[in-house]
């Protein structure tokens, strides 16, 4: 915690006493024909800070900032109708008067949002981006009117979502052929993952996020661990919230629908002089669910509060809160004689779908604070600090009720609970308009703990462990012949520490045993692409290798047995992390006058060395694992094309279409003995696609659609306690929903109607076994001021 303390302190230290130049910034913002463009929303996005200025033109097309502190920015603008936009990169010294206006193109909404910081944790302009990535913009998320994220990243290329059941249900995202750890998640550029998970990633709280507060979703496909650090193997999703405005804003809504949902929201923001603040809260109930009995509660507030002292400086807090109650239904199971081989999957045929529990509930809790501190110490240079805490909690309870296996004389209950907290601190230096170097530091310490009792006297335990780790990372991003070639590199290097591991019992596991540090995890990557101005063509290439930091479960982990009332151990403490090098390479080119952008990418990963369950498995020291444990093992392989077109034939009409193809292997089977390489969960061929329709100024259609080939699932047999593999069919959802705003109080609010299909088609299909949601419609109603 020192260093945290030390680290603010030093900012907040120059932030009061170095010298800033502020600069008064004006200029124009003209039409395609160079006439002036009244009304027009101008922005200033800073390159190394998080700092965005916005004005209006006047009748005359000009705008005007004041007082902005000197250095890169990123200055967009888009007409009073939303038809057309632009933004360029600027570096603004003392006095600066933009001599060359900014001109506005007709494009299309696949411009929506004209810059991104998920690719260098850095904002950039999105044409000077050399790595393959994806943006879902606010005006895209409001007319697909998703109630979780994991609905709307669905239609992501090379992103395979699964919901293992209704709303509130487990949910993972397995990005280019890869399993679900090799995926990070962000929430404002700060990792978000729960410590106390098995793979140490964000899955167990992926179907707990709602849209509360989202405004833009970005995506990176490809390796980013270099900037991110662990879990960014495959991809990086980044959950970005909304800036408040100036004034004072609001919003309140209902929704109710079939299965027995009920969702009410609503938010607050403002904006005033150097103070701006929001909070936004949602609270969504299922009372029956997919078989009647399927009760999920979640209740979640999002709160921010930003603060600048001086025109360079800014404090930033958010906190974010979560608690999801939600029943359990048992996995499925086999049944019957099914044979040997790849069995075709057949509901009450050869397996079982997941059942009621009814005395079987698990509750997630979920408390996230972060703070920033930035500083513009010169035109060239800027510092930036920020502490994040993540407190994650699982709850999980079972009686003896149910059918299958169940606890014997009682009721039993687990809890994992983890802490993470994140220090991070960076300098940005630009010692040129296309030329931004940054180096950081970064603590990092996380906490682990299970607890929990059985059915009989004396069965209560505990477990704690901890790790932490020190982080040094260096970054590049340069452009060359007028932004045409730009480049970007990164450089990380994590050393970890493990703590000792606390147990509640005497003779415990891991007893006597020095644990040495794990091995350091050096990371890199480097990327190019080269824009061709006259055709509209950019050719990208992205090389980087990843890691994932082995969890505390896989390090210490242990299964703690009611009955013997003791700890057998299943980690190993000197667990590498695992690692890959990856590879993509693609062409993005626009067409009919920027209408229409095609892209294709090829890519390839290899996982060098992954972590794995297997049996048998050499003791650790003194210790047994005789029922197997984790281990260090050689990865496989997945490569495959993501295709996509996005399309605004007419100014009312936005398209987005994209195909998957992914070929992932293992080189040992997932199921040991089953003799198949194919990673299981992985369908070999996606199809996404997204419409949006305005059929007058105030209404909006839209249908997103999601097709996949089948795919191979594992499936637990308790008759022989086996795994068995299953091919099940892909799905074909579609959601098709209606978005109607109308007037009121002489147009200073608006009142929203919203209705939603889901699974239009009514398909009937199973994920890994587990039943899904057939058709069901949603209506709701609110008011935005």
């Amino acid at each position: 915690m020192r260093q945290i303390f030390i680290a603010f302190a030093i900012l907040a230290f120059a932030a009061v006493c170095a010298a800033q130049a502020n600069s008064d910034v004006s200029g124009t913002v003209t039409f395609p024909d160079e006439s002036p463009a009244p009304g027009a929303t101008v922005r200033l996005s800073g390159v190394a800070t998080s700092r965005t200025y916005t004005s209006v033109s006047d009748a005359n097309g000009n705008f005007r900032f004041d007082g902005v502190p000197t250095g890169r920015y990123v200055l967009s603008a888009e007409s009073r109708d939303g038809s057309a936009s632009a933004a360029r990169l600027i570096e603004i010294g003392p006095g600066s008067v933009l001599d060359e206006p900014l001109a506005l193109e007709r494009i299309p909404s696949v411009r929506e949002v004209v810059d991104v910081s998920i690719a260098a944790n850095t904002v950039q302009p999105i044409s000077e981006v050399s790595k393959t990535i994806d943006v879902i913009g606010p005006k895209e998320l409001d007319s697909r009117n998703d109630v979780s994220v994991v609905d709307t990243l669905k239609t992501v290329p090379g992103f395979r979502v699964q919901q293992l059941g209704g709303f509130g249900s487990v949910a993972n995202i397995k990005t280019r052929g890869l399993q679900e750890q090799a995926t990070s998640v962000l929430i404002e550029g700060m990792r978000f993952r729960d410590p106390a998970a098995i793979t140490g990633d964000a899955s167990p709280f992926l179907a707990d996020i709602t849209g509360l507060g989202i405004d833009r979703i970005e995506v990176l496909r490809g390796s980013g661990s270099s900037v991110y650090g662990t879990n960014a193997i495959g991809g990086v999703i980044d959950l970005r919230t909304a800036e408040p405005r100036d004034g004072f804003h609001g919003n309140f809504a209902t929704e109710a629908g079939g299965l027995g949902y009920k969702r009410v929201s609503g938010g607050l923001n403002g904006a005033t002089g150097k103070f701006s603040a929001g909070g936004n809260f949602s609270r969504t109930v299922v009372s029956d669910g997919i078989d009647g009995e399927d009760d999920v509660e979640n209740d979640g507030f999002l709160g921010r509060a930003d603060y600048r002292p001086f025109s360079g400086t800014s404090f930033g807090a958010k906190l974010f809160l979560n608690t999801a109650r939600f029943r359990l239904n048992t996995n499925p199971d086999t049944l019957g004689d099914i044979g040997t081989g790849i069995i075709d999957a057949r509901p009450g045929v050869n397996f079982i779908p997941d059942a009621n529990d009814p005395d079987s509930a698990q509750e997630n809790d979920l408390l996230g604070f972060q703070a920033r501190l930035e500083h513009v110490l010169s035109q060239s240079l800027v510092a930036r600090a920020s502490y994040q805490i993540l407190d994650t909690e699982r709850v999980s309870d079972n009686g003896p009720l149910g059918p299958g296996f169940q606890p014997f004389g009682g009721e039993e209950s687990s809890t994992f609970e983890g802490r993470i907290d994140t220090l991070n601190a960076r300098i940005d230096w630009s010692p040129g308009l296309f030329q931004t170097f940054s180096a950081g530091y970064e603590f990092e310490s996380e906490d682990y703990g299970n607890s929990g009792f059985g059915p009989f006297a004396g069965s209560a335990f505990s477990a704690r462990s901890g790790q932490s780790s020190n982080t040094f990372f260096v970054q590049h991003l340069a452009g060359f012949f007028e932004s045409r070639l730009q480049l970007a590199g990164g450089f990380r290097a994590q050393f970890f520490s493990v703590g000792d591991i606390r147990f509640s019992v005497q003779n415990a596991p891991y007893e006597g045993i020095s644990i040495d540090d794990p091995p350091t995890a050096y990371t890199f990557d480097g990327a190019a692409a080269w824009h061709f101005g006259s055709t509209g063509t950019k050719l990208r290439a992205h090389v980087g290798n990843g890691y994932r930091v082995p969890s505390l479960y896989e390090r210490l982990g242990t299964f703690y047995s009611s009955f013997s009332q003791d700890f057998t151990a299943l980690g190993d403490p000197t667990l590498k992390p695992e690692r890959s090098i990856a590879f993509d390479a693609g062409i993005d080119q626009d067409l009919a006058g920027e209408r229409v952008r095609i892209s294709a990418t090829y890519f390839y990963t290899k996982m060098t060395d992954i972590i794995g369950f297997g049996t048998p498995v050499p003791d650790i020291g003194s210790t047994p694992r005789p029922f197997g444990g984790y281990r260090n093992e050689e990865g496989g392989i997945a490569r495959g094309v993501e295709l996509s077109a996005r399309a605004q034939p007419f100014r009312s009409t936005y398209l987005f279409a994209s195909y998957t193809y992914t070929n992932s292997d293992q080189l040992m089977p997932e199921v040991a003995g089953s003799g198949v390489i194919s990673t299981l969960g992985i369908p070999e061929s996606q199809f996404t696609f997204v419409g949006v329709q305005e059929v007058a100024k105030n209404l909006t259609f839209s249908l997103d659609l999601n097709i996949t080939s089948s795919y191979l699932a594992p499936i637990f047999s308790t008759m022989d306690f086996s795994s068995v593999i299953y091919r099940f069919d892909g799905n074909r959802r579609g959601d098709v929903s209606a978005v109607y705003r109308v007037p009121v109080f002489n147009e200073r609010a608006s009142l929203r109607l919203s209705g939603t299909i889901q699974n239009l088609f009514g398909q009937d299909y199973f994920e890994n076994g587990f039943r899904t949601e057939g058709r069901i419609a949603r209506a709701g109603a609110g008011i935005e001021f």
